[in-house]
């Protein structure tokens, strides 16, 4: 799959972004990270907008690991 998804270490609970687990585990000396299969971007994006700094550093650099999740949904 090549869009930006939103993984959870295993070990440790932190929260990353990739275009793939691969990607998340090289830099984080090989732990196993699992896709958070009801993330959805322009979700959000439409939470918080400053989540597209986010998003332009994954496209960047390939990945981010530590990134706070979008805030809260929207009603």
């Amino acid at each position: 799959m090549h869009r930006v998804q939103k993984f959870v270490e295993v070990s440790s609970g932190r929260i990353g972004y990739a275009r793939t687990a691969a990607a998340l585990s090289e830099v984080s000396n090989g732990a196993q990270w699992n896709p958070d299969p009801s993330f959805n971007v322009a979700e959000a994006i439409l939470d918080d907008p400053e989540f597209a700094s986010v998003l332009r550093a994954v496209l960047s650099d390939g990945h981010v690991i530590g990134a706070s999740a979008p805030k809260a949904k929207r009603k």
